[in-house]
């Protein structure tokens, strides 16, 4: 056999595999009847969104509303100040926020998801967190995200409060 054929056929079939795997994340074949019908029987849109609205409750840490360019948001409960300790001493660098559009139609919840970033800051009146949202766009599904993250921690400092400040880069 040529060897011009069979690097030929192997480009074209990695070519469809490509082809495949790109329209797979693109959400394509999930209209295409390629999803099983669910066993759980679809509910109308305004029961659905009474039920997502039932799950508030001042004990949790989320917080689901109306929104204003969405049916409904589900977020943390950032300016709550009876989570600011919580999430600061867990570290919390990025909060969640879901917009999520109830498609009666097609019996379906759209969801288009935000993250932003947190700074905790501290002043005359405590800590406050301070958040920046970023808008990024993503079409499709998010198939393997890692992030890594290190830090420095001075051990001889006695007392972090003493008025003097270091910061230190890695």
């Amino acid at each position: 056999m040529d060897i011009g054929l069979i690097i030929g056929l192997l480009g074209l079939a990695t070519a469809g595999i490509s082809l495949y795997v790109m329209l797979y994340a693109l959400g394509f074949f999930q209209y295409l009847g390629g999803k099983k019908p669910s066993p759980i029987p679809p509910v109308s849109r305004q029961e659905l969104e009474d039920r997502l609205l039932s799950l508030n409750d001042s004990s949790k840490p989320y917080q689901i509303v109306k929104g204003d360019e969405a049916d409904l948001v589900a977020e943390w409960k950032i300016a709550d100040s009876k989570w600011w300790g919580v999430f600061n001493k867990s570290g919390l660098k990025y909060v969640y926020r879901a917009s999520l559009l109830l498609d009666e139609k097609r019996h379906s919840v759209r969801c288009y998801e935000q993250l932003a970033h947190i700074t905790w800051t501290a002043g005359l009146d405590g800590v406050k967190p301070y958040v920046s949202y970023q808008k990024s766009f993503f079409g499709g599904r998010i198939l393997y995200k890692k992030e890594k993250a290190k830090g420095i921690r001075n051990k001889t400092a006695k007392n972090p409060r003493s008025g003097k400040s270091v910061r230190l880069q890695v």
